[in-house]
């Protein structure tokens, strides 16, 4: 299990998306199966965007045709990560956003305390120094 594959099947970088991403994203997660995968990283959130070529892909779908480990991806919140893993359309949630400006995600989730604001896009990629990732401090009390 060395290897996973990601997915994006409802971004737009790059002026994704084409009229049969439905059936494109089908098709890849029927073959994928067929592989012995560590994990299939899907991006189906809707936080970066969305093609609006038709529905979006869902873990839902994924689930349909891939039968290994998935993990969900961009625009959970601790409760929507929650109902997707209980519903079994996710075995994971990845969290990337929320770390940046939350260095302490976990703690926060299990105390239930407040998220910090989302950091600026500015704060994601920082050239050198210390501003971005290292400067945004964990919860207070």
């Amino acid at each position: 299990h060395a290897i996973a594959v990601r997915i994006a099947p409802n971004g737009v970088y790059n002026d994704m998306g084409s009229p049969d991403y439905r059936e494109q994203f089908t098709y890849v997660c029927k073959e994928l199966s067929k592989y012995s995968l560590g994990y299939l990283h899907v991006m189906d959130g809707l936080g970066f965007g969305f093609h609006k070529l038709g529905e979006p892909f869902t873990l839902a779908d994924v689930r349909a045709h891939f039968k290994g480990p998935i993990i969900g991806n961009v625009g959970y919140t601790k409760e929507t990560a929650e109902a997707a893993i209980a519903s079994g359309n996710a075995d994971l949630i990845a969290f990337g956003r929320p770390y940046i400006s939350n260095p302490d995600l976990v703690e926060r989730f299990a105390h239930g305390w407040p998220l910090a604001e989302t950091a600026p896009m500015s704060a994601w990629y920082t050239p050198a120094g210390t501003e971005g990732y290292t400067s945004f401090p964990t919860y207070a009390a």
